[in-house]
């Protein structure tokens, strides 16, 4: 069981945005680690002045991975189906593939105005799971590539790839099972050339970093002009956030350390040389459901068992329900799209 050391952490007494530093910060509430039980509280602080959500005290560089869950998905028969792209198997790998050559430019058919259609719902799922728009001969970037999936699908969709994987088994496996080109690193640590990508995907990266606003900065240099940046990040400002607090699934603290608002992040992304800066708010139901199972292990209440744990609520309502807000724009996982203009 890991011992919690009051100096592994660093209390803030302003707001970590570079932009902002000012000292109206506010607690907000505090919360267990609900995803590995690591003991003691975790507390959350937001900034008056420019609407930054931060944990504070936040973990200290050097022990971040003492707190980080164990991977699960290393074996090889998990990757492997993971792996099965553009097989046309079923129905929806139909219209995936559809939607990659009507709506991302993937050239391995001609566009046909019937599926672009058709195929315009998965345009969106696709883009909430941080696709780039094809590029023929374009170099790609995953930073956190995990065991490798996306990062081999990528590879096998035409893009010459690399990628960064700081835990060691997953890189292992990323490496040496799905044969990719991928540095064992955390991202601060990485010394890639200068305009040597056309696409850098991050997904769910962010919000894990110390300095993220200096890490955009740092992966810019490494995207050429008109590249394509794309990253997910979870929303604090979505319903299943408002709704459930300190339950939210998406909180995972104290792994996650920055929550970010979108004005924040386009202002952010303007101004270091961005633009068509894009929002996609994804569908994920589960936000709902173990935000739900962590309210019930709580309170004991009947209601939030019945949204954990009943299979039809979930797929009659809750499902439904995480689509529609997706549409709206008001889940609380986010996939945000940017081209690079300016260099």
């Amino acid at each position: 069981m890991i011992e919690i050391n009051a100096d592994e952490f660093n209390k803030l007494k302003i707001c970590p945005n570079p932009e902002c530093c000012s000292s109206g910060i506010f607690f907000l509430f505090s919360c267990p680690d609900r995803l590995t039980n690591s003991p003691g509280e975790f507390s959350v602080y937001k900034c008056k002045n420019c609407g930054f959500v931060f944990q504070n005290p936040r973990i200290n560089l050097e022990c971040q991975e003492t707190y980080h869950p164990k991977k699960i998905w290393h074996s090889i028969s998990n990757i492997e189906s993971l792996l099965k792209t553009n097989q046309n198997n079923s129905l929806k790998d139909f219209f995936k593939k559809q939607a990659l050559i009507n709506h991302f430019n993937y050239s391995f058919a001609k566009k046909n105005i019937f599926y672009f259609f058709l195929s315009w719902p998965f345009r969106r799922i696709l883009k909430t799971f941080c696709f780039p728009n094809f590029q023929q001969g374009g170099k790609l970037l995953e930073i956190g590539c995990s065991n490798g999936y996306f990062l081999k699908e990528m590879q096998n969709l035409g893009w010459e790839t690399k990628g960064v994987e700081p835990d060691q088994e997953s890189s292992f496996v990323a490496s040496n099972s799905c044969g990719l080109c991928v540095e064992n690193k955390k991202i601060e640590n990485c010394n890639f050339k200068e305009s040597e990508f056309d696409a850098i995907v991050a997904r769910m990266v962010l919000a894990h970093l110390y300095n993220p606003f200096e890490t955009l900065q740092t992966i810019t240099s490494w995207l050429k002009k008109d590249g394509q940046l794309i990253f997910s990040i979870p929303y604090f400002f979505g319903v299943e956030f408002k709704w459930f607090k300190n339950f939210c699934y998406g909180l995972q603290l104290p792994t996650m350390i920055s929550f970010f608002s979108k004005k924040m992040l386009r202002d952010n992304l303007k101004k270091i040389g961005y633009d068509q800066i894009k929002f996609y708010h994804h569908y994920f139901d589960r936000d709902i459901v173990a935000s739900a199972n962590y309210k019930y292990q709580a309170t004991g209440k009947l209601f939030y068992k019945l949204l954990s744990e009943n299979k039809s609520v979930r797929l009659l309502i809750i499902r439904p329900l995480s689509v529609i807000l997706g549409v709206m724009g008001l889940t609380s996982r986010v996939s945000v799209y940017a081209t690079l203009l300016k260099k």
